[in-house]
């Protein structure tokens, strides 16, 4: 019963603070007014309705700042728990003013774990734009046809099921494009190319496990959506080529000899091209549910976009190189993947709340996705089963945050509306966390205070 309260009150809840965080990016901003519907002419007539206030008041901007002193009285012993660990760290600064109202250890770079994903969103959306797809293509050259792998790791073979992405493309789909394609056409060989993207199949301060363990899948400009079942289970580029022929004989190509390795050359010609969802739906899918397969993939289309190696290396660099852009602080931060799986990514508190403050403020309309993407607490993704306690439920359907977890890691960063209806950015991370649960309930506990 406790849990149906704290829900239904979050229902609500969040939609005011989805209200309010939207005024605040959309101040100044040139939208239409939307014009009221026609009334349907079967109804009624009646008398016109009384004015009533707007449901989400957008945040007023005279609204009290919080008391640094009174906010540090409350964080303060709270940051001490023992179930932090040494060397935790944190910032809360105001959205609008970027006044700080709390730090300790804010510039320490420690391991982010997956709230670096706010790097590789906020980068990709900035360099790609919410429109960008990632495109899977066949192209011919001669008798001999190329499936070109474009780094789409939401690529599926199988019929959507519980756990399938959204608006994924289909291997199917794209292969009955590629026979009516080729109508009429002799038996072809067929070859598959994953050149886009380069280098080891593991980033620096990836244990062999996450990949035998399904944490993510080996990446590959070519790959399928195998989430969550082992590297021994995914598919390698030429074994989704088997696939792929097995689909064209079926609707009548003749495909014959083996599916090996080949690039097209520049002579040969498209036949047909499958996309995945728009950038703005991948983002808010990476963050929701801290997807690490299209954080990957996101990092190498910012290389690849900025004329970098589409490695882990390139990746990361791109994404670092895109925080200057966004005038978020350098100093400290180290990356080594798009997704925060590496034990030797560096950030601090201090650039992602900098960040934060950047995408939650006008101006950066490009990065909105990043908001919406966010977990609300006790909701969706990865808080939909936090803050159901009597010390953080004050807060259920108000916290939007990307969580990060790692082995001895937790972390904890986005935006509050406070009960004076101020907008304040958050980062809390726990670097040496004793255990899990625990830090992760401290740092609910940090977060429910803001409110």
């Amino acid at each position: 019963m406790f849990s149906r309260r704290i829900v239904a009150l979050s229902v609500g809840l969040v939609m005011a603070v989805a209200g309010a965080i939207a005024a605040v990016v959309a101040a100044g901003s040139d939208a239409p007014a939307v014009a009221p519907a026609a009334a349907h002419s079967s109804l009624p007539t009646t008398a016109a309705a009384p004015p009533r206030p707007p449901v989400l008041p957008a945040l007023a901007a005279d609204a009290p700042i919080p008391d640094p002193s009174a906010l540090a009285a409350r964080l303060a012993p709270q940051a001490q728990r023992p179930s932090l660990g040494v060397g935790f760290g944190g910032e809360v600064v105001d959205v609008l003013t970027g006044t700080k109202l709390w730090a300790l250890h804010a510039g320490v770079a420690v391991p982010p774990a997956s709230t670096l994903k706010l790097l590789t969103a906020s980068a990709a959306l900035r360099a790609l734009g919410p429109e960008f797809r990632f495109v899977t293509t066949t192209e011919r050259s001669g008798r001999t046809v190329y499936l070109v792998g474009g780094g789409d790791p939401t690529l599926r073979t199988s019929p959507p099921g519980a756990r399938a992405y959204p608006r994924a493309p289909a291997l199917a789909q794209l292969a009955r494009r590629t026979a009516a394609g080729l109508s009429g056409h002799a038996a072809v060989r067929l070859r598959v190319d994953a050149r886009a993207w380069t280098g080891p199949g593991r980033a620096r301060g990836w244990p062999k496990h996450y990949l035998t363990e399904g944490d993510v899948v080996r990446p590959s400009a070519l790959q399928v959506d195998t989430r969550g079942a082992g590297d021994a289970a995914a598919m390698s580029p030429t074994q989704i080529g088997d696939r792929f022929a097995t689909m064209l004989r079926q609707l009548g190509v003749r495909v014959r000899g083996r599916v090996v390795d080949g690039a097209p050359g520049t002579a040969a010609s498209r036949i047909a091209e499958d996309r995945s969802a728009p950038l703005e739906e991948l983002v808010q899918r990476m963050l929701t549910v801290s997807d690490n397969d299209i954080a990957e993939a996101l990092a190498r289309a910012v290389a690849i976009h900025d004329g970098r190696p589409a490695s882990f290396t390139g990746g990361a660099a791109a994404v670092l190189a895109r925080m200057s852009t966004l005038a978020v602080p350098r100093r400290g931060l180290a990356l080594f993947d798009g997704s925060g799986l590496s034990r030797r990514d560096r950030v601090t508190p201090r650039a992602l709340v900098a960040l934060l403050r950047v995408v939650a403020a006008p101006g950066q309309p490009l990065l909105r996705p990043l908001l919406a993407g966010l977990p609300v607490a006790g909701l969706t993704g990865t808080l939909a089963d936090r803050y159901r306690t009597h010390s953080t439920a004050a807060a259920a359907g108000v916290v939007r945050a990307k969580t990060g977890t790692l082995t001895g890691v937790s972390s904890l960063a986005g935006l509050v509306v406070d009960r004076q209806g101020r907008l304040l950015a958050f980062a809390f991370v726990a670097p040496h966390a004793p255990q899990p649960a625990t830090a992760e309930t401290a740092l609910d506990r940090l977060a429910a205070s803001l409110r």
